[in-house]
């Protein structure tokens, strides 16, 4: 019984993003295939971390169109706190998960399935000693004082945005506020973080469900890490569900969601300003059909190239595709040792020089033409 109430909780939970690709197998793993709902292969910050992946309950007060777990959805359970902790325990101590990912569907009041989260966290940090990663998930509507409980059992917190706006999120759903349900508690959360109360927290967006343009999402993200100390995004490409309110529509490509994830890249690690991304955006204000974002940036950017490799600020080393943060760095500690980078270095560096090349010039010399990589 235990058993099937985590694989149901676990498939519900997968929605979720927390690390790496919700849809990553794990036959390479030595996971028992009945664990396979609710044990996920998951980025850890700069770690791997294989995490039970399991929601308290999936009974819904909300009708988001696009869940799983909305009110017409069939099959519903719930896990006591003592199941959650005394079955992640049971896989921590056998050497199955490092770490616990808590989520849950609303029933009756926010505050009351907090609460229950809560007692899980607890239970696992005061009976059973566990000093090991937990995220737990901010509900729509909980309690302030329930927030800063929450963040001190958890590792990370993440709170699903999911919409970029208030009219967005009107098309997926008719409870939640967006302002005073989601953007307020996203402002707790900051709030803890400045506090120094909570090592990080997340976000997600869902990708094309109610019609937003890839710009709305990258404004969003922009302004975010701006204004707060989100820790990352992550994304999901809509996928109907048989049941919901938007099983008819069309499913988004996985290959946008890709692309955003590029993107958060260029924004949060590689330094990329919303009006370079910009550059790689049709008239309709979409990626199209672009692969590479970072390559599509600088191709449409030819007044910032060629970079002379000998000379570059790490910034504009990292504009050049085939370079990423690690290589621009050997190539900066190289410099110093050498009058002239020359391509052989570049590739010791760990640059791709098949996509650098018509974008930089080394010891003087260009190495090819843009326009003519363009054609």
């Amino acid at each position: 019984m235990l058993l099937e109430k985590l694989q149901k909780l676990g498939s519900a939970a997968s929605w979720d993003s927390c690390g790496g690709d919700k849809r990553k197998s794990l036959r390479k793993s030595k996971i028992p295939a009945s664990y396979s709902n609710f044990v996920h292969d998951c980025s850890n910050t700069a770690e791997q971390c294989r995490l039970m992946k399991v929601l308290q309950s999936n009974a819904c007060i909300h009708d988001c169109k696009y869940c799983v777990n909305s009110s017409c959805s069939k099959g519903k359970a719930e896990l006591a706190p003592g199941e959650v902790a005394k079955s992640f325990n049971s896989l921590y101590r056998a050497g199955q998960v490092a770490g616990l990912f808590l989520s849950s569907a609303i029933t009756g009041e926010a505050d009351r399935t907090a609460e229950k989260m809560i007692e899980s966290a607890k239970i696992l940090r005061n009976k059973f000693k566990f000093k090991g990663y937990i995220h737990l998930k901010v509900l729509p509507t909980m309690s302030k004082h329930l927030v800063y409980e929450m963040a001190g059992l958890a590792t990370r917190m993440s709170l699903n945005l999911e919409a970029t706006s208030s009219s967005r999120m009107q098309l997926l759903g008719s409870t939640k506020d967006y302002s005073n349900d989601l953007e307020k508690r996203f402002r707790w959360i900051n709030e803890i973080k400045r506090k120094g109360l909570l090592r990080s927290f997340t976000t997600q967006f869902l990708l094309g469900a109610a019609g937003e343009t890839d710009l709305e999402i990258l404004g969003k993200m922009d302004r975010l890490y701006h204004e707060t100390q989100l820790y990352r995004t992550y994304f999901s490409a809509f996928q109907p569900i048989e049941g919901t309110g938007l099983e008819g529509r069309e499913a988004e490509e996985p290959s946008r969601e890709h692309r955003f994830y590029q993107s958060d890249w260029l924004l949060r690690v590689y330094g990329y300003r919303l009006k370079e991304l910009k550059l790689a955006l049709n008239e309709e204000e979409n990626f199209g059909n672009v692969k590479d974002v970072k390559f599509a940036v600088a191709l449409n950017n030819p007044n910032r190239f060629p970079v002379d490799i000998n000379c570059a600020s790490k910034e504009e080393l990292l504009h050049v595709p085939g370079i990423g943060p690690v290589s621009a760095d050997k190539i900066l500690q190289l410099r110093k040792h050498k009058k002239k980078i020359e391509e052989m270095d570049l590739k010791r560096a760990g640059a791709i020089m098949a996509r650098a090349g018509p974008f930089i010039q080394a010891s003087g010399l260009k190495q090819a033409r843009m326009a003519e990589w363009a054609n």
